[in-house]
C-alpha cells in the first residue's frame, strides 16, 4: 500500500509554484511573500481495501493568501479571486505520479478574511478531491 499524500502535494506544488509561491503547511525561508498558496490539511479514505489494489479518495485543502500591508482600507478581494481562478486552472486535470486519477472535483469553503490596523489578509480556499487508483 502506497500512501498518496506526498505524491499529491508534489503534483500540486509542481503545478502551482511557477505562478505563485507554494508551501507545505507554512511559509518557510527568509521570504515574506504577499501572495502565496499553502498546501494545508489532507484527509483520505481507502475506498476499496484489498490485497491487490487500493482506491483512495483524498481531499487536500489549498489556502490561497493575499496580504496587503498598510493602514486603513487597503487592497481588495479581486486579486484573491483572480488567484483562485488561476490556481483552479493550474490544477485542472492534475496528474499524480504513480497513480491513476479517476475523478477530480473542487469544493470552495468559505473565505476567511482578517484586518488589523497595519495589514489586511484575504484567504480563499480550494478543497481538491481526487479519487486515485
Amino acid at each position: 500500500m502506497v500512501n498518496p499524500n506526498k505524491y499529491i502535494r508534489k503534483a500540486i506544488f509542481d503545478a502551482v509554484n511557477s505562478t505563485y509561491p507554494c508551501y507545505d503547511m507554512q511559509v518557510t525561508g527568509k521570504v515574506n511573500p504577499t501572495q502565496y498558496v499553502i498546501i494545508s490539511t489532507q484527509d483520505k479514505t481507502d475506498l476499496n481495501p484489498n490485497k491487490c489494489a487500493h482506491r483512495w479518495e483524498v481531499a487536500t485543502l489549498l489556502d490561497l493568501v493575499c496580504i496587503y500591508n498598510g493602514h486603513g482600507n487597503v487592497g481588495s478581494r479581486l486579486a484573491n479571486d483572480d488567484m483562485e481562478e488561476t490556481i483552479k486552472n493550474l490544477i485542472l486535470n492534475l496528474q499524480v505520479s504513480g497513480f491513476s486519477v479517476l475523478t477530480q472535483r473542487n469544493e470552495y469553503p468559505s473565505n476567511l478574511d482578517s484586518s488589523t490596523s497595519t495589514q489586511t489578509v484575504y484567504r480563499n480556499f480550494i478543497r481538491l478531491i481526487l479519487t486515485l487508483e
